[in-house]
């Protein structure tokens, strides 16, 4: 899947995100892995090279895995 990022190796990392965010999700609960998966974006934008990490298109296709992987749901914006 793609995340949306500029180069194959952003898309690598947000999947890294997505996958972890979405076991935690599963173990969790929603609100757990998303706000995880959020902190994690937000520290991968803060990095050289992939400041499109916290771009809306990137956050919801994230978003999406992870409250797929849940029981429950929580609130995108966080």
């Amino acid at each position: 899947m793609s995340y949306f990022m500029f180069t194959a190796e952003g898309d690598h990392l947000v999947t890294r995100i997505a996958e972890a965010g979405a076991k935690i999700a599963a173990a969790d609960g929603a609100r757990a892995g998303w706000t995880w998966a959020h902190r994690e974006l937000q520290k991968l934008a803060s990095g050289v090279g992939f400041g499109e990490a916290t771009d809306t298109m990137v956050r919801e296709a994230v978003y999406g895995d992870v409250i797929a992987a849940a029981e429950d749901a929580c609130e995108f914006y966080i």
